[in-house]
């Protein structure tokens, strides 16, 4: 019957568990983008602007990063590189 009887013995007999830490910097935080198109959702946030105002040279160069890489962090180097070359230099003129 539940609720009658001896209740479970804890202590001596339980288990130690083993902590094993996180490898990623944030686990909750995504290192890559998901698609192409979150990839140019974000630049496009990032030059305050839409993707369709830019010119065929710069949006050629938007995807030749995106075909080599969606890593978060190499593609916003890569398009303020881009964009900023001279430091102190404001988003897209």
């Amino acid at each position: 019957m539940i609720g009658k009887g001896n209740p479970p013995e804890f202590g001596s007999s339980t288990t130690q568990l083993k902590v094993q830490p996180f490898v990623d910097p944030n686990p909750f935080q995504e290192l890559t983008f998901s698609t192409v198109i979150a990839a140019k959702l974000a630049i496009a946030d990032y030059l305050a602007r839409p993707l369709a105002k830019l010119t065929p040279e710069q949006m050629a160069y938007i995807n030749a990063v995106l075909v080599s890489t969606l890593n978060k962090q190499e593609v916003m180097k890569q398009i303020r590189d881009f964009f900023n070359p001279l430091s102190g230099t404001s988003h897209v003129e």
